[in-house]
């Protein structure tokens, strides 16, 4: 039986790599996964000399045909060195996917034996059967081939249409876990202790906001079928069902859609059966410009009790320019008036330290955040550059980056993925990023807050107020950590998770 051993570094929670499993296994593939070491909020660490020799012993164990690595650009240079380290200990062919060879495959295809770009499901399958029946691989779709120095080019094949078609996820499936961290493997799925189910209930995004990898996706995948695909409700609760028995323990479901966009159809067989079936409490992320009120009334009424909203920006001419985010600061605080009178909470995205956003920008997202009715959460996100997409080709333009500050290169998402007061940055941006902090606890008045973006002083020499705003967001995270354990949502896994000074959220 041929052997895929699937490798995903920093993602226990990696759905796509479960899926992949899952497909393999069901055509009769041996298909282990390899979590190859923790992802942690701002505490992202290389393997160390004993993982590395473990590493190696996994591969020499497995004895896998076919090694497939998915991942993301911050890990380009960890995944390039563990390519290397397999290939001293075994011959299987090497191919890597994800978000990064997707959008960068020349950065990937002298270091893997072929490259898959976009969806994997189809063209990871057609390669395990072409290795197993000793065919050629160079006509897959989706595929670069390499021989030597020669590279085949193979063009993207459409879009999977039917999601229903695929296969639920590899931890409902029983199949191979490994783990390895610590300095230690173990024969696990890392995701047993979390008491949050997380699922996709549809694929693609209808947006193409300049940061986020679907804009680049969409011209990869133009002409070649709809790009923003829905499963069944039916589909959905049954792996829902299932999860459940796998794990009784699950509290809340967590729909990962990059935005919680269905037909208004869909949306009320979805209310009606999720209600009967599950119960459960759910959350979604939304944008502001598609909600319908009589459909969150009814999701509401059917277990959604926290929505995450992205404004991103502080000004509408930002948010559309150096963003390409559709909606505005009044959709904004629409949005936010309804949540609280129909009673979901909200964690809003914002994207700060960003070299092109003036003095004006940053008052004008203080303003907004201040406007908006508390209580809320934020989720501060330090600007991190990928390659190619627009907010990149924007910068290098303006001269305010270098090549090497392109993630792939840099690894800032290492230690600033999610913003910290405490990470280095010009003394204005120090300044307004503290008191954006501020803004979300009900516990500090607007005018107080409004009072301290006037002084000049404190532009200028930032550090009480900084300190401040840390002590502020200390209490807060108090109070967010006590509603999670009384509702029993404070698991191990999110503990290990976010339980450092390091680590922390601003909320």
């Amino acid at each position: 039986m041929t052997r895929v051993l699937l490798i995903t570094p920093y993602g226990y929670e990696n759905q796509g790599v479960r899926m992949l499993s899952a497909v393999l296994r069901r055509d009769g593939f041996e298909a282990p996964i390899l979590y190859m070491k923790a992802w942690r909020n701002n505490d992202i660490h290389p393997p160390t000399e004993t993982e590395l020799r473990l590493f190696q012993q996994v591969i020499r164990q497995q004895a896998p045909d076919l090694i497939g690595i998915g991942f993301g650009t911050p890990y380009l240079r960890i995944v390039t060195e563990l390519t290397r380290l397999a290939r001293e200990v075994s011959d299987a062919h090497v191919i890597w996917g994800g978000v990064h060879p997707t959008i960068s495959p020349e950065d990937c295809i002298e270091h893997a034996d072929s490259v898959c770009i976009g969806e994997g499901e189809p063209p990871l399958l057609d390669l395990a059967k072409a290795i197993r029946d000793g065919e050629s691989i160079d006509g897959i779709a989706n595929l670069w081939v390499r021989h030597g120095d020669e590279v085949i080019r193979n063009p993207p094949r459409p879009l999977v249409q039917d999601l229903d078609t695929l296969p639920f996820g590899h931890q409902l499936l029983g199949a191979e876990m490994l783990v390895l961290e610590d300095d230690k493997v173990v024969s696990r799925d890392p995701s047993v202790d979390n008491v949050m189910y997380r699922i996709h209930a549809s694929r693609g995004c209808p947006f193409k906001c300049a940061f986020c990898y679907n804009s680049q996706y969409r011209q990869i995948y133009a002409g070649l079928g709809k790009y923003h695909r829905q499963r069944s409700v039916e589909n959905v609760l049954q792996e829902i069902e299932l999860a459940r028995t796998v794990r009784p323990g699950l509290k809340r479901i967590r729909f990962d859609d990059d935005s919680f966009v269905f037909p208004r159809a869909w949306i009320e067989e979805f209310c009606r059966e999720y209600t009967e079936r599950v119960g459960l409490r759910f959350d979604i992320l939304l944008n502001p410009t598609t909600v319908n009120e009589r459909n969150l009334r009814m999701l509401k009424d059917a277990g959604l009790d926290h929505v995450q909203v992205g404004i991103q920006a502080g000004s509408d001419e930002e948010r559309e320019t150096q963003y390409q985010r559709k909606g505005s600061n009044q959709d904004t605080l629409d949005l936010a008036h309804l949540l609280r009178d129909i009673g979901i909470d909200v964690t809003y995205d914002v994207i700060l330290d960003n070299p092109l956003s003036s003095r004006g920008d940053k008052e004008a997202m203080l303003d907004l955040l201040l406007r908006l009715p508390r209580p809320y959460n934020l989720f501060l996100y330090s600007l991190v550059v990928f390659p190619k997409s627009f907010t990149a080709t924007t910068l290098l333009a303006a001269g305010v980056i270098t090549e090497e500050d392109v993630e792939g290169r840099a690894t800032k998402s290492f230690e600033q993925f999610r913003l910290s007061l405490s990470y280095p940055r010009p003394t204005e941006d120090t300044f307004y990023a503290s008191l954006i902090s501020m803004a979300s606890k009900p516990f500090i008045p607007r005018r107080a807050v409004r009072a301290l973006s006037r002084s000049d002083t404190l532009r200028e020499h930032p550090t009480a107020v900084r300190y401040g705003a840390e002590v502020a967001n200390a209490v807060k995270l108090g109070t967010v950590a006590l509603k999670m354990l009384r509702r029993g949502e404070l698991s191990v896994f999110k503990l290990a998770e976010y339980a450092s000074f390091r680590r922390r959220l601003i909320q």
